[in-house]
């Protein structure tokens, strides 16, 4: 203990780690100000009033092709319905709602007014339509009651409607099953509203609620993804919809994912992913430490002192490694106390209040935890990176006896095994190769709530077994190599 007591001294007696701290506060302090992640607007769902002038004076030479000419006739006559509210006005983001396309749903089972008005004006200008008087006079039905319940100012009169017409095209209509899916996708998103008094409006429960139908339809409808991105689907939907049972009125967007697109982030959220953000700075600072911490010594004749000392030569490097280890814990906390006071000064302290609220994919159910608990689980996750990073280079150091190079060498591979090789490695083909290599199992963080790697093959257990061979080969190496330099001569 003595041995590494005195490595710690060496080290925070260093003038240029402080200048590393003070880089880190003003790195922090630039990136919460212009991270775009922080600095995205609002979703706007915009309810300006549509011209609808330029149509109308088309509509004649649309005469030709009947199809056409009902399609554009559809939209004046919808248009016609959404200028006659207020702008801003339940009733305008409603219709917004019941016009969005969604390219998952070819048939778009919410457009259930335009649909409606397909029917009538089908029945009534198509001659060669397929449309039966009794469905005719059904649409013309559903049609008033719907301006009805517009005009009387009842959305909750309005959401019941699509429920029971969407309801009734389950029950009457020969459908795939896909077809079926994703009426009842709508069924649900609309009960929802109901459930839990969620008015049309340009706010965060009508994004969640938006998001949740989207998220679903992306489930049952796109092709399959590879593991990870199911379960991240899976995670998204059941997040969007804790939100809108609990009635939260923050962005819970997670540390690798948006859960609301576009929607600016706060502090809290700028705290959850400290450790994505800051990772370049805590890399760079155990470069800094694990690269000069023997060569240093060994460049300025210290190390003679120390090896005439009755220490051997492997506990005086373990010592070294050690106090890198301690050393790079004190960073971890400091980045984290920094971001904590930057973001709450710059975005809020409020965001603060609500807890982490994230998804467990081995129990299948939403948990939540004290923010601290949740940043400190990420920052042991990713510790054994660290520390890995950190022994290569006091490894490379020995052998190489040259800081510059050592620190440019090992922060390459870093930068390459985080970001191309990280990329290539999703490849099956060259997953089967890729997948021993130490960049592609070293972030526990990955694993954490039963999440699975992007990489076909790569498990925590076999994670854990690469991640003890290299750390047991790197070690032993460092070992022998700095128990056999001769340093008499310098």
């Amino acid at each position: 203990m003595k041995l590494v007591k005195n490595e710690l001294i060496k080290i925070f007696k260093r003038k240029s780690i402080y200048v590393l701290l003070l880089i880190s506060i003003i790195i922090v302090i630039i990136y919460n100000y212009n991270n775009p992640d922080q600095n995205k607007s609002s979703i706007n769902l915009g309810t300006k009033t549509i011209n609808i002038q330029d149509i109308e004076e088309q509509l004649d030479s649309f005469k030709n092709n009947i199809e056409l000419y009902i399609t554009k006739k559809v939209t004046i006559e919808f248009y016609k319905i959404y200028n006659k509210y207020e702008e801003n006005s339940w009733q305008r983001f409603a219709l917004n709602e019941d016009s969005a396309s969604y390219a998952f749903d070819e048939l778009q089972y919410n457009h259930n007014i335009e649909k409606n008005l397909k029917l009538i004006y089908d029945y009534e200008l198509n001659t060669s339509t397929e449309v039966t008087i009794s469905i005719y006079e059904k649409a013309k039905e559903y049609l008033k009651k719907y301006i009805e319940a517009l005009d009387s100012n009842d959305w909750k009169k309005f959401v019941e409607l699509k429920i029971q017409n969407l309801e009734e095209i389950k029950n009457n209509f020969k459908l795939e099953n896909t077809e079926i899916s994703n009426i009842n996708i709508e069924i649900e998103a609309n009960k929802l509203r109901i459930n839990n008094n969620i008015i049309f409006a340009d706010n965060i429960l009508n994004y969640y609620l938006e998001g949740y139908k989207m998220t679903c339809y992306q489930i049952e409808n796109s092709p399959k993804y590879i593991d990870s991105q199911d379960k991240q689907l899976i995670e998204k939907r059941e997040l969007l919809k804790y939100a809108i049972n609990n009635n939260i009125t923050q962005d819970i967007s997670q540390e690798n994912f948006n859960v609301i697109f576009e929607n600016k982030i706060d502090a809290r959220i700028s705290l959850i992913r400290t450790f994505r953000h800051f990772d370049i700075i805590l890399v760079i600072t155990i470069l800094y430490i694990s690269c000069t911490i023997i060569v240093d010594e060994i460049n300025k004749g210290t190390i003679k002192g120390l090896l005439t000392k009755p220490h051997k030569r492997s506990e005086i490097i373990i010592s070294k490694i050690l106090a890198c280890l301690i050393t790079i814990i004190v960073f971890m906390i400091f980045i984290l106390i920094t971001q904590f006071i930057v973001g709450g000064i710059i975005f809020g302290f409020d965001s603060y209040n609500l807890k982490y609220i994230g998804y467990n994919h081995y129990s299948n159910k939403i948990i939540t935890m004290n923010l601290i608990s949740y940043v400190t689980l990420v920052g042991l996750a990713k510790l054994p990176m660290y520390m890995i990073i950190s022994l290569f280079a006091t490894f490379l150091s020995i052998i190489i006896n040259n800081i510059s190079i050592t620190f440019i060498l090992t922060l390459i591979i870093f930068i390459v095994g985080n970001s191309a090789l990280s990329e290539w490695s999703k490849l099956d083909s060259l997953a089967t190769v890729t997948r021993f290599f130490i960049t592609n199992n070293w972030d526990f963080s990955q694993y954490l709530f039963g999440q699975v790697s992007d990489v076909n093959g790569v498990t925590l257990p076999f994670s854990i077994i690469i991640y003890i061979i290299y750390s047991v080969i790197i070690f032993v190496s460092a070992i022998k190599i700095f128990n056999r330099k001769d340093v008499k001569n310098i």
